[in-house]
């Protein structure tokens, strides 16, 4: 059957499926929203969304231009935050294994050196004697396509001339940053590559502008090297990223569903995991976070195939865009922002918009432009819409910045080492500048909601809570926090208040002895009270299941809303 024969409905939507099936995937995939009977089972909080269930050899590539993906979320999709919850969550508000993400920072332990390796398979990468097979004809970053000696494909790419070690080196932050995280990226080594021993095979080819394909040949690499930074021994320093094992798909949007993936059940604008991306984007400014820079990549053995979704192309990070220094614009304005375009049109030029008064020390040329004194994460922005990002809530945004305050000084260091700055002025400025803008991020966005976390119910009754604003020093302990206590019926969905509420001075408090008895769900709400945070009075609700071994937490809902 064609993928266009396929019975989808419209983007975003369930496929049309056999009720049985969609039954099972209510249990597998829908996680807190599932609004089945009954709230949870037995085996919530799921870790792992088995989203590899139905064989997608159907799936064809999209091929997509840079303008379209432009046109396409700058005017046609709605700018507006939709205010729905993110839907692929588990009952904990945690994002489960997928074939968009892996759980790693702040689940697994990661040492510094495991971060900076991210997915590397080797140390160190040599790409000589390596023949050209392509040209590269996609994104700005002048390179080409070597093969090792197995067959398998390499991308290179190139730092801009009068910038050395700018984009290779924000592309192997940005991969190893991106995998500590927990997305899908490629392996990516920096390399320097010698133009004496450069062969192109008899079959390579490069892409037109209009399309058409003809032989790579000298002149297309002579190009490229004019264009690129180049070593005093006469080398060129580039990346080389390993191709995703399978068969490409093309780009997937941050907008909807893939038509042609039966697994593509979320839209994708609210995934936490493509929601939260704007907090780690604005860390490290990853403006161009764009659909144009992921891809989806078929795996598998045939009759069992899946689609995993790529992160990749990390060249425009930071102070670098990839061919010259970042826009002064980057991160804090849209390439088109009406608003702000017909108030400087209204006022003669009269109003300068605020980004143009920001200065950028003139550290290195490696560097490019990159800061931290006036950087905003509430306000950043990538270069055009993001719908993913558009409806970024509290919560989404609650989520990642609790994985960026993961990243310890000694980790973003390494990451920083292994991108191998010749000028040890550009490594210094960048260690520094990530970790003021990753402090800026975690007092920001943990603040935003009722940051309680690592909520625990002994045997006894006694629940103890910590807050992991307090934890990494972004704020001071509340106050006191106030307590309400339920019976809680998993069938019915009712709550039933047992007793009145209890303040605490301290983050511990001893559970009623009427509501523990003969209960297999219990639950708790939490308010913070701090003078500077109002938002940590929004409730938390908490519930529990008893267990052989005591009181297992089984749910977390940092939304709630009650009636006070």
């Amino acid at each position: 059957m064609a993928p266009s024969d396929r019975p989808w409905r419209a983007s975003g939507s369930f496929p049309t499926l056999p009720i049985g099936v969609l039954i099972v995937c209510a249990h597998v995939w829908l996680g807190p929203a599932r609004g089945a009977d009954p709230r949870f089972y037995p085996d919530d909080p799921l870790r792992v969304d088995d989203d590899r269930i139905f064989d997608a050899s159907n799936a064809r590539e999209i091929v997509e231009s840079d303008y379209y993906d432009f046109v396409r979320n700058s005017f046609l999709i709605p700018k507006e935050p939709s205010g729905r919850q993110a839907v692929n969550i588990n009952t904990v508000g945690e994002v489960p294994d997928s074939s968009w993400f892996t759980n790693r920072l702040g689940t697994v332990a990661m040492s510094a050196a495991d971060i900076a390796r991210g997915p590397d398979r080797v140390d160190r990468l040599s790409v000589d004697g390596w023949p050209i097979v392509e040209g590269k004809s996609e994104g700005q970053q002048p390179g080409w396509r070597v093969a090792d000696p197995s067959g398998h494909v390499y991308q290179l790419k190139f730092d801009p001339r009068g910038y050395p070690d700018m984009a290779t080196g924000a592309e192997v932050i940005g991969t190893a940053f991106y995998h500590a995280m927990g997305y899908h990226v490629v392996e990516v080594y920096k390399v320097d590559v010698d133009p004496q021993g450069l062969e192109i095979l008899p079959t390579a080819t490069i892409r037109n502008l209009d399309r058409t394909v003809r032989r790579f040949t000298r002149r297309d690499l002579e190009l490229v090297l004019a264009r690129s930074a180049r070593n005093t021994d006469g080398t060129y320093p580039a990346i080389a990223s390993r191709f995703a094992d399978g068969l490409p798909l093309g780009h997937f949007r941050y907008h909807g569903t893939r038509p042609d993936d039966p697994n593509d059940l979320f839209p994708h604008e609210d995934r936490r995991e493509l929601r939260g991306s704007r907090v780690f984007a604005a860390w490290l400014n990853h403006d161009d976070s764009h659909g144009l820079n992921t891809l989806d990549m078929l795996q598998g053995p045939d009759g069992h195939t899946s689609v995993t979704h790529y992160m990749f192309d990390f060249g425009s990070i930071m102070g670098s865009g990839s061919v010259f220094a970042q826009e002064a614009r980057g991160g804090n304005e849209y390439a088109v922002d009406w608003k702000r375009g017909f108030l400087t049109l209204a006022t003669l030029g009269l109003y300068v918009q605020p980004w143009l008064k920001i200065s950028y020390p003139e550290v290195s040329p490696a560097v490019g432009r990159f800061e931290a004194d006036a950087f905003d994460p509430a306000t950043w922005l990538p270069e055009y819409p993001n719908p993913a990002f558009t409806n970024l809530l509290p919560d989404d945004a609650y989520w990642a910045a609790r994985i960026v305050a993961q990243f310890s000084d000694e980790a973003i260091q390494a990451v920083v080492e292994k991108a191998g700055y010749d000028d040890p002025r550009a490594a210094r400025y960048l260690t520094a500048t990530l970790i003021a803008r990753r402090d800026k991020v975690v007092a920001h966005w943990l603040n935003q909601v009722n940051p309680i976390e690592n909520v625990r119910l002994d045997p006894a009754g006694l629940l103890t809570f910590d807050n992991s604003a307090v934890k990494v020093g972004a704020a001071t302990p509340a106050a006191s926090h106030v307590l309400r206590w339920y019976r809680f019926d998993n069938v019915t969905g009712d709550h039933t208040q047992v007793g009145p509420a209890m303040t605490v001075s301290e983050p511990r408090a001893q559970a009623p002895a009427e509501l523990l008895a003969g209960q297999h769900y219990v639950a708790v709400t939490l308010r913070a009270l701090h003078p500077a945070f109002r938002e940590w009075r929004r409730p938390a609700r908490v519930h529990f299941r008893r267990m052989p071994q005591g009181w297992q937490t089984v749910g977390i809902d940092r939304a709630y809303e009650d009636e006070e």
